[in-house]
Parts: structure tokens; C-alpha cells; sequence
């Protein structure tokens, strides 16, 4: 079942109870979604057809965005899955560690795509804010914010599984922490 078929009631008591899903990166992708939407939503009150292409162009993002909900959700059962793998012999155990170490890199990769969707929607959203109607400008603010603060919690689930990968000296452990540093600098964030 997917996040987006839960009532807000039961997602927001699924997030404060004792599972581990939705997580971090799961609620990342949620609240990115609903301030895209915002900005969405200014556009289409401003019914300017001059904007029709930065319409199209957050209708693809906010997609992108809101699937990173369940796919956080899939790459943590996955990872959980290669923990339970036997380790009862050598080729048990070189299993396990390729199978927990793949699962470890797709952990970290899904919320660094996510970062950057969403950081296409803040590019677009600051191009927008005096575009659209000013009565409306405050939701294309408060999307911003939304979207921010989306990404730094996506580049939390990130960083979890950046060390991770770290402390298991796997090759991809660097490029990824190369392309998070990125992202974050892309953001004028200091994570």
C-alpha cells in the first residue's frame, strides 16, 4: 500500500508510532510534494498562460517527489531484508555484505535524486515569486520553505547511509559523499 493512500490522520500517527517506516526520507518526500504543490496551486490561481511551462515542469518534479515516499519505504525494507541474509559461512557472509552494501548505496542514492528534484523546484518557485499574483506569493513562500526543509531532511536520510557505506569502506562511500556536498552547496545550505 502506498503512503498517499493513507488518510493525513494515519500517516501522521504511522510517522509517531515505534515503526521504522515512514521515515525520514519518506516524510522528506511527502512535505516536498505539498510545497511543490503550493507553488502549483499559485500558478494555477494566476492563471497566466505564460506559465504554463514551469506548470508542466513542477507537475513532473512533484511526481518524482511524491514517489520517493514509497520508495524510501521499499529501499529500507530492502536494506533490512540483506541484514537478515545468513551469514552461517564465507559465501553466506560475502553474500550478505554485497547484498547489505547494494541496498546501502540505493539508501543513500534515492534521497540525493530526491535532493535535486526538489532543488529544481525551489529554482523554479524563486523565479515565480513575482510572477504570480501577489496575494498568492505567501503560498509560493511557504512552498519554499516546505521544499527546503524538505531537502535538509532528505540530506539526513542521505548522510545515514553515506557513513554507513564509509565505515564499510565500500568504493561508492566517496562519490556519493562528493555528490551530497554538492547538493547541499547547490542549496546554500551548510549541512
Amino acid at each position: 500500500m502506498s503512503l498517499w493512500d493513507e488518510s493525513a490522520s494515519a500517516l501522521l500517527s504511522a510517522t509517531a508510532s515505534a515503526e521504522p517506516t515512514p521515515g525520514g526520507g519518506s516524510i522528506a518526500a511527502i512535505s516536498g510534494a505539498l510545497g511543490t504543490g503550493l507553488v502549483q496551486m499559485a500558478i494555477a490561481i494566476t492563471g497566466d498562460e505564460a506559465l504554463q511551462e514551469q506548470a508542466e515542469r513542477l507537475c513532473v518534479l512533484r511526481d518524482d517527489i511524491a514517489a520517493a515516499a514509497d520508495g524510501d519505504v521499499h529501499d529500507f525494507g530492502a536494506l533490512m531484508a540483506a541484514y537478515r541474509l545468513p551469514r552461517g559461512d564465507d559465501a553466506e557472509r560475502e553474500a550478505r555484505s554485497r547484498a547489505v552494501e547494494a541496498a546501502t548505496i540505493a539508501a543513500a542514492e534515492r534521497p540525493l535524486a530526491l535532493v535535486e528534484s526538489l532543488r529544481d523546484v525551489l529554482t523554479l518557485a524563486r523565479e515565480l515569486e513575482d510572477r504570480v499574483k501577489p496575494g498568492i506569493r505567501s503560498d509560493v513562500l511557504a512552498g519554499e520553505d516546505l521544499v527546503t526543509g524538505a531537502a535538509r531532511a532528505a540530506v539526513r536520510t542521505a548522510d545515514i547511509n553515506i557513513d554507513a557505506l564509509l565505515r564499510r569502506s565500500s568504493p561508492a562511500a566517496e562519490e556519493l559523499r562528493a555528490r551530497r556536498d554538492a547538493l547541499v552547496v547547490g542549496l546554500g545550505e551548510t549541512l
